[in-house]
């Protein structure tokens, strides 16, 4: 199915959060109930982005195509990682067997980019596998893919408390720019919003707009500032749960 028809098949979709069981109360059962065991969709953070700084730092990004002719439009670039232009998982350079032996860094990028830096080395992570800028051209297209934890080495059995997840940004995202998740319906992205998105799910991007979509993904581990972490994401769920029910 491509992306066109992937978001005509799920757009009506009206996802709900779900609703956490009567003995989840502590920060700790919310968040682990949420991000390991519930079929959740998307959790918007309760955090404040200066999007229109990170836009005028996202300006002085060189982009590479990512992943290829089957996303055509799709662009990215690492402000951390193992370098600017390795965009994919870490499976695709070097010669590692595990990701623990990985050399991330903050890139040459993120030398224009000192804002946004500090902005994650405050976030609820205490190391960080990539963070990217992911840019989508207009009439661009994401094809409908998974990614499922589970697919490299090391992700088995995971607790996603422990391991972390993407949090995606949107620092432009025109009306027109649809992400659609199977069964669940269209993110509701606008510029400035903050998302944990369960990419368990297929799920699709189209840019029928005029403009580029500019979105940061970043891939964090919460280690030390896990409770930390915890307790965003808990106290995130308790506030958009009551603003839809």
């Amino acid at each position: 199915m491509n992306a066109l028809d992937f978001y005509n098949a799920n757009k009506d979709f009206n996802a709900t959060l779900p609703k956490a069981p009567s003995y989840i109360t502590t920060n700790y059962d919310i968040a682990s109930w949420l991000l390991n065991k519930s079929n959740f969709a998307w959790l918007e953070l309760d955090i404040d982005i200066p999007y229109k700084l990170w836009e005028s730092e996202a300006k002085s990004a060189n982009y590479v195509s990512h992943r290829g002719n089957d996303h055509p439009g799709w662009n990215s670039t690492c402000i951390h990682g193992i370098d600017v232009d390795k965009t994919g998982a870490w499976t695709n350079y070097g010669d590692w067997t595990k990701e623990e032996d990985v050399p991330y860094k903050w890139t040459s990028l993120s030398e224009h980019t000192p804002n946004i830096k500090s902005f994650w080395e405050e976030f609820p992570y205490e190391r960080y596998r990539r963070i990217r800028f992911m840019e989508l051209e207009s009439n661009g297209q994401i094809s409908p893919h998974s990614d499922a934890p589970g697919r490299l080495p090391g992700e088995e059995g995971i607790d996603m408390l422990d391991f972390g997840v993407p949090i995606n940004i949107a620092i432009t995202h025109p009306p027109m720019c649809k992400m659609t998740l199977e069964g669940h319906g269209v993110v509701p992205f606008s510029a400035g919003k903050a998302f944990i998105i369960n990419i368990r799910n297929y799920h699709s991007v189209i840019n029928n707009s005029l403009h580029t979509r500019t979105h940061l993904i970043a891939h964090g581990i919460p280690g030390s500032r896990k409770m930390d972490f915890i307790d965003l994401v808990a106290n995130s769920y308790r506030k958009q749960y009551e603003k839809r029910h």
